[in-house]
């Protein structure tokens, strides 16, 4: 995960250059940037120097309840390969800690995807960014989405959204868009429904077993075979087609990113159809619990006689640990009769296959992986007055120029060879100055003595963040030693509270 907000050491920057493609970073130095009102109760909105988290200038919104606004990015582009797009932003709430309902807020992120031929997908997630009410603390915060591939792409939307107790200002910062690069996509076919020259009755076979509604089987010459499965009225009068699976689920992939769901829809009538088309998946994130991801279209026409490709993408997760899936869904409902001619659906995993995980936090156990050399100007301890997740966090309180540290030696006996290996951590900054370091890095050191360390700063004082990042190793090299730091860089102290942690890596084969 890259944080506007956070500053890479050299070796991160370029590992990320090679990742991220930037869209476009807003700093509001010199206007709001294109940021507009979808919707709420705001009473002003623009560029101000008020409470700016950053530079001189930062876009305040001052609203009294409910608001979304929301900022468009042009892409233009068709992609050959499912694309991950991410969106970063720094926020502030700076009369929270002191306000009549002083309690954590949630910042919802969505994403409006707009397509050449007019049609537009939206993307939710449950998951809301939390901004607890911590006096004069600034928080990173990002989400993600992927982009279908082989359907032209024009603009992307990323809109924010949150309801307020009371009116009061909220600050945004540092919003920064960037398209990923899809990192050989190890993709799944899940065949639901075989379309093809085989037979009706085998068709229909299938339509009974994994749909709903009142479809059937027609003679129909598509680019896929002769049939095509038509959507007729059901008992209501809708005609609707529902698929819906919550038992025996298919995935293949231990760890998902996505699941992709591409229909082929032709309207064989004189008249125009309009449709709705909206899937959702229920999961869970291994570190953080229940969660789940909607897409929906609802602004899907269908001409007199035109076929149109519609994509759908749920995304599972974005910290790499989806331990389990729940439930699928989607439905399709037209103005009219409407054909399907094809349904392609798969499961994706693009980063995480073959991950050997080296620690997973467990401080809901009671277990402590970070130690320091340094016992009398470093504390660690287990926090149950304000943990990040469940029970109980990490704290560490860590004088000037000290750090706590996660450490392990590979054994002489082992010979280890590596590609990659992801850090993620969440953190909570309860105590640090405005403007002076807090470091994490990853250090991995080799057998002949060369190190290579992947160093995050942060300079924004108190707050929250996260690091989720993969970092590229020399899989000639012999490993010999990992070390993960977190450490006041200054003539500072910090106290931060720490969760989520976990260190993977991938084996290369020698």
């Amino acid at each position: 995960m890259k944080v506007k907000s956070l500053v890479l050491a050299l070796a991160g920057l370029f590992a990320n250059q090679a990742y991220a493609q930037p869209i476009a970073q807003l700093d509001f130095e010199r206007s709001s940037e294109g940021i507009e009102i979808n919707y709420g109760d705001i009473t002003s909105i623009g560029q101000s120097n008020q409470y700016p988290i950053s530079g001189n200038y930062s876009l305040q919104v001052n609203a009294q309840s409910h608001f979304e606004i929301q900022r468009t990015f042009a892409i233009n582009q068709t992609f050959s390969q499912s694309t991950p797009f991410k969106v970063s932003y720094d926020i502030k709430l700076p009369e929270l800690a002191h306000a009549q309902y002083a309690q954590n807020l949630y910042f919802y992120t969505s994403f409006l995807i707009e397509f050449d031929d007019g049609s537009q997908m939206v993307v939710y997630n449950s998951d809301g960014h939390i901004v607890p009410p911590q006096a004069d603390s600034i928080h990173s915060f990002d989400f993600k989405t992927t982009l279908p591939k082989g359907k032209k792409i024009t603009n992307v939307t990323a809109q924010w959204s949150t309801h307020l107790l009371e009116e009061m200002p909220v600050i945004f910062d540092n919003i920064e868009a960037s398209l990923g690069e899809n990192k050989g996509e190890a993709s799944t076919a899940i065949t639901h429904l075989t379309i093809d020259g085989s037979s009706d009755s085998a068709i229909q076979t299938e339509l009974d077993r994994y749909f709903t509604g009142n479809p059937s089987v027609v003679n129909h010459h598509t680019d896929n075979g002769q049939y095509a499965i038509q959507v007729n009225a059901d008992e209501s009068g809708r005609h609707k087609l529902k698929f819906n699976k919550t038992s025996g689920l298919f995935m293949a992939h231990s760890t998902h990113n996505y699941l992709a769901t591409y229909v082929t829809l032709h309207n064989p009538s004189n008249e125009p159809r309009t449709i709705t088309f909206s899937g959702r998946t229920d999961f869970t994130k291994e570190l953080s619990g229940a969660a789940n991801t909607i897409a929906n279209y609802n602004t899907l026409v269908l001409a007199p006689n035109e076929r149109k490709l519609v994509p759908l993408m749920l995304d599972f997760s974005d910290d790499y640990y989806t331990a389990l899936i729940t439930s699928i869904a989607f439905d399709i409902e037209a103005s009219g009769v409407i054909l399907i001619e094809n349904i392609d659906m798969y499961s994706a995993a693009t980063e995480v296959e073959g991950a050997a995980y080296q620690v997973r936090n467990d401080y809901e156990s009671g277990n402590v992986e970070f130690t320091t050399r340094y016992p009398d100007q470093v504390s660690i301890s287990l926090n149950q007055d304000t943990p990040l997740y469940g029970e109980q966090s990490l704290e560490m309180a860590i004088s000037p120029w000290r750090q706590a540290s996660y450490s392990y030696f590979f054994p002489w006996s082992y010979d280890a060879y590596a590609t990659q290996i992801h850090t993620m951590l969440d953190l909570n900054v309860t105590e640090a100055e405005y403007g002076e370091p807090l470091q994490i890095c990853t250090d991995v050191y080799y057998r002949g003595g060369e190190l290579e360390s992947f160093c995050e700063t942060r300079t924004l004082g108190k707050g929250s963040f996260q690091v989720d990042e993969i970092y590229p190793l020399d899989d000639n090299k012999q490993l010999y030693r990992f070390l993960v730091r977190v450490r006041s860089f200054s003539n500072a102290s910090a106290t931060v509270n720490v969760d989520n942690f976990s260190l993977k890596y991938w084996n290369s084969i020698k």
